[in-house]
């Protein structure tokens, strides 16, 4: 096989394009995005607490990464702006559970529960939340003051995880699995309280920014432990209210990430109109294309072929994406989940080529 090699400003100036001018595209784009665990590798180690909690530190590490990535991949993909974003607090954390940072890895979400004999207590709390505090006037400060410093105008609410990985992150997984099956009717009751008052959340969001948008963004890895019959129970409902709240029209975007192996729920998303997917790397390309005709497929590289693979490995996986879906033309090459810690920059390399090179329209 020839020596790979690519122009990576023109590579990202004609990806671009083709991702601004969708329907006039030259070739089918990349789109993947290097996150913390990615970063921890390139870069580490390091106080993964310090990182999380001190600016300085983060803007030290994000420079010192992109220095890298910039010259090796022809992009800096860590952010280097010294006001960041004010945040909400998290859906998760107003309904009960912590967000826990420790050294060595990513923060993550203890339950509100530690038994299943506690939920009963928790719904009682649930109820009683009040989404409205979530709004206070320190984040509108915030906000305003961003968004006069930067120029830029924040769409607060525009992405949200979904029912099933929510409902994990407050009662804990095992719970959750023992609940569904030994009190359904318990469940009911949790899932519409969740609902309820995650539209709320997000619609209080939504009302204080200066512009208008349509469209949102699910992230919902853990759907894969329903079984249609619960998913169309507890987590249609609310996708189903999602949607029409804030995708209310054919054009908007409905996008679902699932990095699981979710195939038996992907009938259920097609049916309440999920347009854009990027799902596990188990799920064929051509088996969402059938299930899921008119979506925008993102995908569908395996993250563990990327790291450990051969060229020859991966560049077979790309000609596989672009034989099943180059001829329709909705559909952007992305890694099927995130692109794995530890996965050599020359291996991301091979991949862009292999876009560029069969990617070609």
């Amino acid at each position: 096989m020839n020596e790979i090699k690519i122009d990576l400003k023109a590579f990202w100036e004609e990806n671009e394009y083709c991702k601004q001018n969708f329907d006039k595209k030259t070739r089918i784009p990349i789109h993947f995005w290097l996150d913390d665990h990615f970063l921890f590798e390139l870069v580490g180690p390091f106080s993964t607490v310090k990182y999380y909690t001190d600016k300085a530190v983060r803007l030290e590490i994000h420079k010192k990464a992109n220095d890298i990535l910039e010259k090796e991949l022809g992009r800096r993909f860590y952010s280097e702006e010294e006001l960041d974003p004010p945040e909400p607090a998290r859906f998760e954390v107003i309904m009960g559970s912590k967000v826990v940072i420790s050294e060595g890895g990513t923060p993550w979400l203890e339950p509100a529960i530690d038994s299943v004999d506690e939920v009963k207590d928790l719904i009682r709390k649930l109820e009683k939340v009040e989404i409205k505090n979530v709004v206070t006037a320190e984040l509108i400060d915030a906000k305003n003051s961003y968004e006069l410093q930067t120029g830029k105008k924040l769409k607060l609410g525009s992405m949200t995880r979904g029912p099933a990985t929510i409902a994990t992150s407050l009662l804990g997984t095992t719970n959750l699995c023992i609940l569904l099956m030994d009190e359904p009717e318990l469940m009911d009751e949790f899932f519409k309280i969740l609902g309820t008052k995650l539209v709320e959340y997000i619609r209080l969001l939504r009302s204080y920014c200066d512009i208008e948008y349509n469209g949102i963004s699910i992230n919902d890895d853990n759907c894969f432990l329903f079984s249609p019959k619960l998913y169309e129970r507890y987590c249609a409902p609310i996708m189903e209210s999602l949607f029409k709240e804030f995708a209310p029209n054919k054009t908007d975007t409905r996008y679902q990430h699932s990095d699981s192996n979710m195939q038996h729920i992907i009938p259920i998303l097609n049916d309440l109109g999920v347009n854009a997917v990027n799902f596990g790397p188990e799920i064929h390309p051509a088996t969402i294309r059938k299930l899921m005709p008119n979506a925008r497929i993102y995908g569908q590289m395996p993250p563990f072929v990327l790291r450990n693979g051969t060229k020859e490995e991966i560049i077979e996986i790309v000609k596989g994406d672009m034989d099943v879906l180059k001829a329709d033309g909705n559909f952007v090459e992305t890694p099927a989940g995130s692109i794995a810690s530890g996965t050599p920059l020359e291996n991301i390399r091979i991949y862009m080529w292999a876009v560029q090179e069969y990617g070609r329209l």
